[in-house]
């Protein structure tokens, strides 16, 4: 089966991402091959295991993943499921505001998270804390504050409607 570029593009996005859990739970960075394996960059080598696999720019790329590249796609084949993730944004934050107009009545929060992450107006803190901004040229401004120990759960739900569309599309996938 012939798929479509942003099919391609999810999937090997995908791809990736899993590759990362995997290689997370598997416990890579103390492996013997990661241990023994000449880097050409020794700098990564010797600190990524201080950081870990599931480190502040993993999470960036992850969220890009599922949230940012096949955000309308998603919302166009699963709206209801992409729909709710605005429940779990409003379940999971510790705080959430906004200024702009067109959230009177209701928060779009996953289009701001989507263009939070989109810019990477994202601010880790000391106190295991993580803000997503987003901003426009009038001065608006939505942000909504997790606790890291919270994110999981955000990145779950994402995963869940990502892994409804991948089950529709990967019977017979080809690169």
């Amino acid at each position: 089966m012939n798929y479509s570029n942003n099919d391609n593009l999810l999937i090997q996005s995908y791809f990736t991402t899993a590759l990362l859990v995997e290689l997370k739970n598997a416990n890579f960075l103390d492996s013997d091959y990661y241990k023994n394996r000449q880097f050409q960059d020794k700098f990564v080598q010797d600190n990524l295991p201080k950081v870990g696999i599931d480190n502040q720019g993993t999470l960036l790329m992850v969220l890009y993943t599922l949230l940012v590249v096949p955000r309308q796609l998603l919302e166009t084949n699963f709206p209801i499921e992409f729909d709710s993730l605005n429940g779990e944004v409003e379940k999971l934050a510790t705080s959430t505001t906004s200024s702009y107009k067109k959230d009177a009545q209701t928060v779009d929060h996953v289009r701001h998270l989507r263009n939070a992450v989109a810019h990477a107006r994202v601010n880790f803190k000391q106190d295991g804390t993580v803000t997503f901004r987003d901003e426009d040229r009038s001065g608006s401004v939505w942000e909504a504050t997790f606790p890291l120990t919270n994110i999981g759960d955000l990145l779950t739900a994402l995963q869940a409607i990502f892994m409804k569309y991948i089950e529709t599309v990967k019977g017979g996938f080809r690169a």
